[in-house]
């Protein structure tokens, strides 16, 4: 006598015994992460190489050529008090008229400027920076317990000159005038300052002051010693440096940090954005997602269709524990897919040794293919990583509100 679930004899089945307490619920498993991955890996990539374009456009603008130059000249006048030493006169005493600082003002004023502008046929941005003298702190022991304290110019006066323009074409030239510019107002200002200190030495000379004859023989060679400054002065200011500057964003300036940020930022988006895909995905890839979406009293196991393991034995054990010797046919109803393998229901059929139909699908089903039978049975396949839950869930309730018995569902490999 044969053994299977088609004849009326007594049967042994296999219980399934159910877990002592419902498995615990997450958000989402391995299965269902590495099934999301597998088909939107392109994710992570494609945010990469936006924010590597979006770095790459933010620091070079999209631009081949710089957008303006800059050429800046550090000059320092030369110190033509200095020689007044030799003479005994304080060259640090000695003012200028107007003052270092005001020269500045003077070069920086609009009639300067524009006399500059005016030789050329655009216009020219001009910065003149001054920077005044530094002094240092010198000591000097003399005898015990006793220092001296005395400052020192350690620095001139010198100026810091800036021109910008759109491309490296006048900025040498306007320079070249401001500087002269400058040692013109510097001329007038240092012969001013020496015609002041011989005013004073005249003054000093026609006072009714008991002067010996040495300090008078001092005075008078004083007052010629700036009589030959006078004469000698030029105002000249010396270059000491000049740097040159390509400003504005290029595609030639983005360097590999940039890059490499814009490849983290990208890589983050990305799996963040991957996720949030795996978490609201709804496909069923895994036992745990089809036990969520159908409860684990109605479900039978998982089986591939190609049959290369022992998972169809596996599963036609538990559809014998889950059917009553009364059922001579099972339907089975795919979900995920309008066909699957006929070796699935081929090897059930052998195994069980009953009548196993593969149904069409859901949407395709006649209200006469949905009236009910004592005899017959549904078998719920649901496709692995193509079957939806809520459709699952969808189906589970029309099969069932037909009247029609469900004796569980399967996960099915294709």
């Amino acid at each position: 006598m044969r053994n299977d679930i088609c004849q009326t004899s007594p049967l042994i089945a296999l219980e399934r015994v159910n877990p002592l307490e419902t498995p615990r619920r997450i958000s989402f498993d391995l299965d269902t992460f590495t099934g999301v991955a597998r088909k939107k890996w392109w994710v992570v990539p494609f945010t990469m190489l936006i924010g590597l374009s979006l770095m790459f456009w933010q620091e070079s603008d999209l631009q081949t050529e710089a957008r303006y130059f800059s050429l800046t000249r550090m000059y320092e006048p030369t110190d033509e008090g200095a020689p007044l030493t030799l003479v005994g006169v304080n060259a640090d005493l000695i003012s200028q008229f107007p003052s270092e600082t005001n020269q500045s003002e003077i070069l920086e004023s609009e009639e300067v400027k524009q006399k500059v502008q005016s030789k050329f046929d655009r216009k020219i941005s001009l910065l003149v920076r001054p920077f005044d003298k530094t002094f240092a702190l010198n000591t000097e022991t003399d005898g015990e317990a006793i220092t001296k304290f005395s400052f020192k110019p350690s620095r001139r006066f010198a100026y810091e000159m800036t021109c910008v323009e759109l491309d490296e074409l006048n900025c040498s030239a306007a320079l070249d005038a401001y500087a002269k510019e400058l040692q013109g107002i510097r001329l007038s200002a240092t012969k001013a300052g020496f015609t002041n200190s011989i005013k004073l030495l005249d003054a000093l000379l026609a006072s009714n002051l008991q002067l010996s004859a040495d300090d008078t023989s001092r005075l008078k060679l004083q007052r010629a010693a700036f009589d030959e400054a006078i004469a000698l002065a030029t105002g000249e200011i010396a270059q000491i440096s000049e740097s040159k500057y390509f400003g504005g964003k290029t595609v030639t300036t983005v360097d590999r940090r940039s890059y490499i940020f814009g490849l983290l930022v990208g890589l983050i988006f990305g799996l963040l954005i991957l996720i949030q895909l795996v978490v609201t995905d709804s496909k069923i890839r895994s036992a745990k997602g089809l036990i969520d979406a159908v409860g684990y009293e109605n479900y039978l196991g998982e089986a591939s269709s190609s049959d290369e393991s022992n998972s169809l034995q596996l599963l036609a054990a538990a559809i014998r524990g889950a059917s009553t010797p009364t059922i001579s046919s099972i339907k089975v109803l795919p979900i995920g897919a309008s066909m699957i393998d006929t070796k699935l229901a081929t090897s059930l059929a052998q195994t069980l040794g009953c009548q196993v139909l593969i149904a069409k699908p859901l949407e395709q089903l006649s209200a006469g293919d949905l009236a009910p039978s004592n005899n017959s049975v549904f078998l719920i396949a649901v496709i692995k990583d193509s079957a939806n839950s809520r459709v699952v869930k969808q189906t589970w309730a029309v099969i069932q509100k037909s009247g029609n018995q469900i004796l569980g569902s399967a996960l099915i490999t294709n």
